[in-house]
């Protein structure tokens, strides 16, 4: 599992249920990403987000772990198999820092992609 820090190619606060995105440059805090047609080869797929309730940074550690169970409980209703069943399928997560929390975001955004390399078409009801 990626966790990666959003700090705005395409802007990471953008992305959507059902766009599709390579893996950027600096894993470390991303604001921008490739995106791409998802019918192309690409790296990551967002197959769900949400925004975190709170006006105060609740901390990386809480952040993380919030991302995290959100993450690993939609990821079955979108892939078909849950994660702990899927051998080739893993998660990324985008999540706010406390730099971009400050400006205004609280969405986290969870992208599938695959361990065998790049994908072309949907993972959507894979089952992998």
């Amino acid at each position: 599992m990626r966790l990666t820090a959003a700090c705005s190619s395409g802007s990471a606060f953008s992305l959507e249920k059902g766009d599709c995105f390579n893996d950027p440059d600096d894993t470390t805090e991303v604001s921008d990403v490739p995106i791409v047609d998802c019918s192309e080869a690409h790296d990551n797929e967002v197959y769900a987000e949400y925004d975190i309730d709170g006006d105060d940074y609740p901390g990386t550690d809480a952040v993380q772990q919030e991302a995290s169970d959100f993450c690993l409980k939609e990821f079955e209703s979108f892939v078909g198999a849950s994660y702990e069943d899927t051998t080739n399928l893993d998660v990324y997560m985008l999540y706010p820092t406390d730099g971009s929390w400050d400006q205004g975001d609280r969405t986290v955004t969870c992208a599938v992609y695959s361990l065998d390399g790049q994908s072309t078409g949907t993972l959507a009801g894979s089952g992998a």
